[in-house]
């Protein structure tokens, strides 16, 4: 008797959604921890997926959705930035314990980011990801295989600036002086909105 398949194939949507349940559950885990290093080693995975997740959907979903779905450039944009306030956030996380005192309020603004972006992202982006006639199952093994191979490395250095009108650290100040091709505006001045 032949061997039934151990797994359908699955669906692009499908991957990103367990993703997206995954990390739901551990921002769930976060919210009832009571012990600092539970929370400091619920933190450290809850970077570690989103950090594939992001990774796995910028290197492989948005070029197709940008290519191949209606709208795509334009969901494409507004997902890359709200991938940028995210990785800002979860820059800051890397570098506090679980003692820290903004510990809790940051994770709980992460989990808000993260909510945001993946209802538009599973309501929006996925609806035009399947009317697009991209090979999803395709997508997925990609997506699976990029996963493999970003969870397979240790997890990189993330740093964080932001400067707002002269309330920076000097330690920010000198990040931002050492990017290349960006000048962080005088100290004092105010920018005109």
């Amino acid at each position: 008797m032949p061997k039934a398949k151990a797994k359908a194939a699955m669906e692009i949507t499908e991957l990103l959604h367990q993703d997206h349940l995954k990390v739901s559950e551990l921002f769930f885990q976060f919210s009832k921890a009571e012990d600092d290093s539970e929370k400091e080693a619920l933190v450290q995975e809850i970077l570690t997926e989103l950090h594939v997740h992001a990774k796995v959907e910028e290197e492989v979903v948005y070029p197709v959705v940008e290519e191949e779905a209606e709208e795509g450039e334009e969901l494409v944009g507004e997902a890359n930035v709200e991938h940028k306030m995210v990785k800002y956030l979860m820059a800051e996380l890397s570098q506090i314990s679980g003692g820290d005192k903004e510990l809790d309020a940051k994770v709980t603004v992460l989990c808000e980011l993260v909510k945001h972006h993946v209802g538009e992202e599973e309501k929006e982006m996925f609806k035009k990801l399947r009317e697009s006639g991209a090979d999803l199952e395709e997508l997925a093994t990609q997506a699976q295989e990029r996963k493999e191979e970003l969870m397979a490395e240790p997890l990189p250095t993330m740093t964080a600036t932001l400067e707002i009108e002269g309330e920076e650290e000097e330690e920010e100040d000198a990040k931002v002086k050492a990017l290349p091709n960006k000048k962080a505006p005088a100290k004092g001045k105010r920018r005109s909105a």
